[in-house]
């Protein structure tokens, strides 16, 4: 009997591994290599229970002799730190009553106590709607750069609408404060060691510099001048420990969190946070925000055109995107290094192209 069951349940294997056609998907990305709008680039498509689909692409730079890009390559993650990294802290933080994103951010920071920022909660940090600059001249110190932000005044009111990296340094200051360690230290104790994800970090120790895609290079595009140190300037000036940028990470590990936003917050049968506090990082809180996370309910998104409105997702300076559509269950992680090697391309097309094909491919096939 075993003898029969064998060829039928290889022939159901392979069945199950060719019913997507993902033809359109990879000729997306490679051409946009082939236009040098990236030299790499790595892709996982998956649902709330499986990987559906997954490839490396491409070279680390632009010289073809150099290092192939392989699914366990680590990317600067740029903003997706703000919400893999410290959305994914706060939640956490949130759910076991160490922060109340009720109250006033000057609770627990009492040097944001200056130029009316005494009226921003934290949840406004979330929402990025407390009327706090966008960005902000880095110091020469992390202690120079936090005292800048402190002293800031408020250039629009408390409430209005304004993406701002400053939203997302407080927002780790305030972790810090109450957990009385680096938000990294925390992050490593709640999500990557529980989750096994063992190529996710902030300023990548020296044993995997060469694993991570470089962000800046010479004109040539092959010579490589940053690697493994984070791109952004503010995390920079913050020794590569920040809110705002400076999480590393791999598209196998970043899909564990995927997963756990599609579950509610349980992962592996594990539950990290309870649903009510969930519920408010995946669904519409003030205009096209949820807490943390953009959602897909306005034109020009760079999900595309294919996505529920109901979808959430963020981009990353650098050239990373993350979309998770729990309504059609599949979520896409688009990793690259387009700043690479002098930052002069744009690949919000190619984001929107990547995810319309997919979800032709996997969903409307």
């Amino acid at each position: 009997m075993k003898k029969f069951l064998l060829p039928l349940l290889i022939g159901l294997i392979l069945l199950s591994c060719s019913q997507y056609d993902t033809d359109k998907v990879d000729q997306v990305v490679e051409n946009a290599i082939k236009e040098r709008i990236f030299p790499g680039a790595v892709l996982v498509v998956g649902n709330s229970n499986e990987i559906l689909y997954q490839k490396a692409y491409g070279h680390y730079t632009y010289d073809s002799s150099s290092q192939k890009v392989k699914m366990e390559a680590i990317f600067d993650l740029a903003s997706l730190s703000k919400v893999f990294g410290t959305g994914m802290c706060i939640m956490k933080a949130i759910d076991s009553g160490l922060v109340d994103p009720e109250k006033a951010v000057v609770d627990y920071l009492p040097e944001m106590n200056k130029e009316g920022k005494d009226e921003i909660k934290v949840k406004n940090l979330l929402m990025h709607n407390s009327g706090m600059h966008s960005y902000c001249r880095p110091g020469k110190t992390p202690e120079a750069t936090w005292e800048t932000i402190c002293k800031l005044a408020l250039p629009r009111k408390v409430g209005e609408y304004r993406y701002s990296c400053l939203n997302f340094i407080t927002l780790m200051k305030v972790l810090e404060s109450v957990t009385k360690e680096p938000m990294w230290k925390f992050y490593e104790e709640v999500y990557t060691k529980p989750l096994k994800m063992t190529r996710t970090m902030y300023s990548p120790k020296a044993e995997y510099i060469q694993d991570c895609l470089p962000t800046i290079g010479d004109s040539t595009g092959t010579l490589i001048i940053r690697q493994g140190e984070v791109h952004d300037p503010l995390a920079l000036s913050l020794d590569g420990y920040s809110g705002n940028a400076g999480l590393f990470s791999t598209g196998p590990d970043m899909a564990k969190i995927c997963q756990l936003m599609m579950n509610e917050g349980v992962y592996d049968g594990k539950r990290f946070v309870e649903k009510d506090v969930w519920e408010k990082f995946v669904t519409v809180q003030d205009g096209s925000r949820s807490w943390a996370w953009g959602i897909n309910n306005y034109e020009g998104s760079s999900a595309g055109s294919k996505m529920s409105d109901t979808a959430f997702g963020h981009t990353g300076y650098t050239g990373t995107c993350a979309w998770i559509d729990i309504e059609q269950d599949i979520f896409v992680i688009l990793l690259t290094n387009r700043v690479y090697p002098e930052d002069k391309k744009t690949v919000t097309p190619t984001r929107r192209a990547v995810n319309d094909a997919v979800i032709e491919a996997f969903i409307t096939q």
